[in-house]
């Protein structure tokens, strides 16, 4: 999602004029439900790509 930066952002990136950055967030959960990893990075929207591959083994 695109997001409008705040502080951390104006300090931690060289944003420029952006007023804006790519917000990506994942969350991996257990086999039985539970919240394993919550995960939230910020990405420059002109270097921002994203390739996803999920590898998922046959029952």
């Amino acid at each position: 999602m695109i997001s409008p930066i705040d502080n951390r952002d104006k300090i931690l990136l060289d944003l420029g004029k952006d007023q804006h950055v790519v917000t990506v967030r994942s969350q991996v959960y257990l086999a039985d439900g539970r919240q394993f990893q919550f995960t939230e990075s910020r990405h420059k929207l002109d270097k921002f790509h994203f390739v996803d591959y999920a590898k998922r083994n046959q029952k």
